[in-house]
């Protein structure tokens, strides 16, 4: 329906419903853009992902941690315990 910079736009003005953002996030992570945005969409994927809204199946195959990224609140979101 959207377009990336369309969902980007949508993203950052709020116009977006939680079902949407959950597929936006999943969607970034899924390409690997996630980890290359603005700060806030990483945030967001960190967030999604500590919910368990998200998961990065790149992560879940490979099983490392990457090192630029942050624990979100003293969870682990890239627990590879949390790939099923």
């Amino acid at each position: 329906m959207f377009g990336i910079l369309q969902k980007m736009d949508r993203f950052s003005n709020n116009l977006m419903s939680h079902d949407e953002t959950v597929d936006f996030i999943q969607e970034i992570v899924d390409n690997g853009m996630a980890w290359k945005m603005a700060p806030k969409y990483r945030d967001a994927a960190l967030f999604h992902m500590a919910t368990g809204e998200v998961v990065d199946m790149v992560l879940c195959r490979v099983n490392s941690e990457p090192r630029h990224l942050k624990d979100a609140g003293g969870y682990n979101p890239f627990d590879t315990a949390l790939c099923g």
